[in-house]
């Protein structure tokens, strides 16, 4: 017998198998190129639909197709925060590093300067403020991208609450029932869309409802952007460029007092 999976079977209206009543999956058909069937994951039977039923498979295939193509176009903007948020902790550790070993560098070039060519010392303050203003500004960047992310995008990607108490969590893209797995977060079936889990879910059901409906309506209406995908790439540029231009400015102020100071340190 082959394992059910929450991936591969079909929720809602049930298919019961005419051989061993397990719920049965729509499959293609082997047999008609483009066609569906029925298949028994349990007994292996397979079923061939009626005319009607296959034709009505065919239309909502195509109909989640096109869903999916226009919710991965909207959601296009979300790999590039995807990589840079897998990225972060390396790309800081090795800028850190970095920073870290050109100021011991410029630390030790401005000892020797201040002995040798002491009229030379402030040329070195541009090459420091440069560094420390690049990986400050990037740190500020993630953070408002971050920022971004859980105001604008998160509550985008949430599962849609159950319309009633017990019964199933639906997708956030088909509105389709989700299968009930313990994670962060699920696959939906139908439009293969993730779909974040959290306690909101279900603690702010009827408010979150509420909200669904204000933005059908909104949609009805020809109301509706898909900018809040890319506000976190925008507030990672909107983050990073001035605070790296603050930093830079705080850094430039600093700096020559503390490079005088080196003396008297030793």
């Amino acid at each position: 017998m082959q394992a059910q999976t929450a991936s591969s079977w079909n929720h809602g209206v049930p298919m019961p198998c005419s051989k061993c009543g397990a719920p049965m999956q729509v499959v293609a058909d082997q047999r008609a190129q483009g066609a569906a069937a029925l298949f028994c994951g349990y007994c292996h039977q397979s079923e061939a639909l009626p005319p009607d039923a296959a034709e009505r498979v065919r239309y909502l295939q195509q109909r989640l197709a096109l869903l999916k193509q226009a919710r991965e176009s909207d959601e296009a903007p979300l790999r590039a925060v995807a990589s840079m948020r897998r990225a972060w902790i390396p790309v800081l550790l090795l800028f850190a590093a970095l920073v870290a070993y050109q100021l011991y560098q410029h630390v030790s070039q401005i000892r020797l300067l201040q002995k040798t060519a002491p009229e030379a010392v402030g040329h070195m303050v541009a090459p420091i403020t440069f560094q420390l203003a690049l990986i400050g500004g990037y740190a500020l960047g993630y953070l408002g991208m971050s920022l971004a992310y859980g105001r604008a995008v998160k509550p985008l990607l949430r599962a849609k609450p159950p319309v009633a108490a017990g019964v199933a969590l639906r997708c956030r893209s088909c509105g389709g029932d989700l299968p009930v797995v313990r994670a962060s977060h699920v696959i939906c079936g139908y439009c293969s869309a993730h779909n974040l889990l959290d306690s909101q879910v279900t603690q702010r059901a009827a408010q979150l409802l509420q909200q669904e409906i204000a933005a059908y309506q909104a949609r009805a209406h020809g109301v509706y952007s898909a900018d809040a995908f890319r506000a976190p790439t925008k507030a990672f540029y909107r983050w990073a460029i001035p605070g790296a231009l603050i930093i830079g400015v705080i850094v430039a102020s600093v700096l020559p007092p503390l490079i005088a100071l080196l003396p008297l340190l030793g």
